[in-house]
């Protein structure tokens, strides 16, 4: 369960720090990581 919440912690941070920027590839880049790091963690941890 703790490794499961690092995860969605993580993958919160990294989406939020990307969000903003003005080059669309390091905006949806960092949200894609940020969704695979978080489904990738779901379905390890399960």
């Amino acid at each position: 369960m703790t490794q499961q919440i690092i995860t969605i912690q993580l993958s919160a941070l990294l989406a939020a720090s990307t969000f903003d920027k003005d080059q669309p590839v390091v905006k949806w880049g960092g949200l894609l990581v940020a969704v695979v790091t978080l489904v990738v963690g779901f379905v390890q941890g399960g």
